[in-house]
């Protein structure tokens, strides 16, 4: 595992990443990352380089690969990993899903004995997102049937309702009519618009396309404050702002997540109004929650108050830099905005220089504010927000 900011090669190569991808990132992934003995993906690389020996693995993780893999299958950009994805989807239907009362566990066992039987939102939303792409990539019906009986079992057990009016879903399943601990997140929901929209566009079915649209409202009546262009984290049971550790937190990183989508929700709804919030988000988070002139600069911080100063000494973790990176590709795209462009490239060449290298399959989890690794290992999970970066750049960016 690289230990140093010095170990990767500075800069970025468009026409490098592709290639990267087809021959480098998702053969490791689908071959080392995968327990073919098991039928299931990896949870995570010890600092050593190998496989961790830890006998369980998250629900979560396995949707993530498997949308990573039918993703590349799907647009043709390697089928690597897709026999293994099916494989991992196999294995969490017979042993993930709860056939007796609907929805599935949140950790199992390597040989898939369930571990935890809670039923986590946060878990749902990926494993929608995954059976979105799978189907997809397969085109096989039982994975869309089983899409909807997810959806259904969210709606009958996780579902929040005053007055008969929906008000977001709860973290996980609790007792009939009793509430999850506190807080309540946006982020949940954010992943949940992104997955119900993958079901749009993977199925054509409407029914989709009305779940996110619910996300969208909570999203306008909640999430985003408009008077200061900010996207708040944690609520109370109603929707109330809800201090944690007694800081009012504001992550760049799901600024930046969604700008992004509330590109794509417009771009698939034809609703115009959701971009009043696009440049807002994306502007505090570029201008406050980007190290503009620090050892490791084009790098996003982790963490803000909403006064935009930076938390936690200045951290900096893999997944926002990728999600900044979509959002400058989204404002490209939507606007024509030739400095978002530009920023898109920035930010690419801080990414595979500080956090991965076009030349290895590994990455840095964290990084302190100077860019020294301060999180050794790997978790599989954040492949799906290097993959998904590296996806969009390849469709938006000219000449990638």
């Amino acid at each position: 595992m690289p230990q140093s900011v010095t170990a990767f090669s500075p800069g970025f190569a468009g026409a490098r990443l592709r290639p990267w991808l087809r021959d480098i990132l998702l053969p490791f992934w689908a071959e080392r990352g995968f327990d073919a003995a098991r039928g299931a993906f990896v949870e995570k690389f010890e600092p050593s380089g190998d496989p961790t020996s830890d006998d369980y693995t998250r629900v979560r993780v396995q949707a993530r690969q498997i949308y990573v893999f039918s993703h590349a299958a799907a647009v043709g950009i390697s089928d690597v990993g897709l026999a293994p994805a099916r494989r991992a989807f196999a294995f969490l239907e017979a042993h993930a899903w709860d056939s007796e009362h609907g929805g599935w566990f949140h950790r199992l066992q390597r040989d898939g004995a369930v571990l935890d039987r809670t039923k986590d939102s946060y878990d749902h939303a990926f494993l929608l997102l995954a059976m979105a792409w799978l189907y997809r990539a397969d085109g096989d019906a039982r994975v869309l049937r089983r899409a909807g009986q997810t959806a259904a079992f969210m709606e009958q057990a996780l579902a929040r309702r005053y007055g008969g009016d929906f008000k977001g879903y709860a973290e996980h399943q609790v007792s009939p009519g009793g509430w999850a601990p506190l807080p309540r997140r946006q982020n949940p929901h954010m992943h949940l618009l992104e997955a119900f929209l993958a079901l749009y566009e993977a199925s054509g079915d409407r029914l989709w396309l009305d779940q996110a649209q619910r996300m969208f409202d909570l999203f306008q009546q909640h999430f985003f404050d408009a008077k200061s262009g900010q996207l708040i984290e944690f609520f109370d049971r109603d929707w109330q702002e809800m201090p944690q550790d007694g800081k009012r937190l504001r992550e760049p990183g799901h600024f930046f997540e969604w700008t992004w989508l509330l590109h794509r929700y417009a771009t698939l709804t034809g609703d115009d109004g959701a971009l009043a919030a696009m440049r807002p988000l994306y502007d505090w988070a570029w201008e406050k929650g980007v190290d503009h002139t620090g050892d490791a600069p084009g790098v996003v911080f982790e963490a803000l108050d909403p006064e935009g100063r930076v938390l936690d000494g200045g951290s900096k973790r893999l997944w926002p830099q990728t999600e900044a990176v979509k959002a400058a590709l989204a404002v490209y795209e939507r606007f024509g905005d030739e400095e978002a462009l530009r920023r898109a490239h920035t930010l690419l060449a801080a990414l595979f220089t500080t956090f991965a290298g076009l030349d290895r399959p590994d990455w840095r989890e964290q990084v302190d504010r100077d860019g020294k690794v301060i999180r050794d290992g790997m978790p599989s999970s954040s492949l799906y927000h290097l993959f998904l970066a590296s996806a969009e750049a390849l469709r938006v960016l000219p000449g990638a």
